[in-house]
């Protein structure tokens, strides 16, 4: 399998415990109900990848690459920083949108697909990292950590 429909896979799987307490905490609705989704979802999505890459299991592709955690952190930083301006630019736009007339399940989908999309980009940008950084050494028997 490609490394890239390998890491696409195992984030499936990392979803699965990143994604329903927050999806949870959100249907709650009541006044701090998306306050805590959105620091449910940002402990879990740093910290269950994080641990993930710490296995020897966590290798991709035919020639069993591995993520180095440096460069997920470096990513989920990347990824916050960018989603953190983007937010703040569109604030008025997105508290305005039509998107909030849907009903609650389509806006649960659309924030699932959302949740795994930012899981997967930041764990495909943190293998390119990696491997930019461990060119020769990113193989089988490379360190995690150096």
């Amino acid at each position: 399998m490609s490394w890239w429909r390998d890491i696409l896979r195992q984030c499936v799987f990392m979803c699965f415990f990143i994604i329903p307490i927050p999806i949870g905490a959100y249907t709650i609705h009541n006044g701090s109900s998306a306050v805590v989704a959105l620091i449910s979802y940002n402990v879990l999505y740093f910290c269950i990848p994080l641990l993930y890459l710490g296995f020897d299991e966590a290798r991709f592709g035919r020639q069993q690459r591995f993520i180095c955690r440096r460069s997920y952190v470096i990513m989920w930083i990347i990824a916050a920083v960018t989603l953190l301006v983007f937010s703040l630019e569109i604030e008025d736009i997105w508290k305005n949108s039509s998107f909030w007339e849907w009903p609650t399940l389509a806006r649960d989908i659309v924030f699932i697909i959302f949740m795994y999309v930012e899981v997967s980009m930041t764990m495909l940008g943190a293998f390119i990292l990696t491997q930019l950084r461990y060119m020769d050494t990113a193989v089988t028997g490379g360190v995690h950590e150096a």
